[in-house]
């Protein structure tokens, strides 16, 4: 399976940090817990606004979170500050 995107690192580390499992997440979503981590590891879709909401309102994951600055400079139109590579 090929990483579509990086990892959500930030999101994986705050539901270790505070015991959200996946499931949990899965759940309030109404996913499968395996959706949950193709989502967190890069391999599957993105989190939508919707997701990022409702993960914020029920288990305080910071918003900024779900937000990636990091953008490879191929995927920059102006050569924008905010990039790693």
């Amino acid at each position: 399976m090929v990483r579509k995107r990086q990892p959500y690192n930030k999101i994986k580390a705050f539901l270790v940090e505070n015991g959200i499992k996946h499931k949990d997440v899965a759940k309030l979503l109404d996913v499968a817990p395996n959706t949950v981590s193709k989502k967190l590891n890069g391999f599957g879709g993105d989190f939508t606004l919707g997701d990022a909401k409702l993960l914020h309102s029920n288990f305080g994951i910071p918003i900024s979170y779900f937000f990636e600055l990091n953008v490879p400079k191929k995927e920059l139109k102006g050569g924008e500050k905010y990039c790693n590579s």
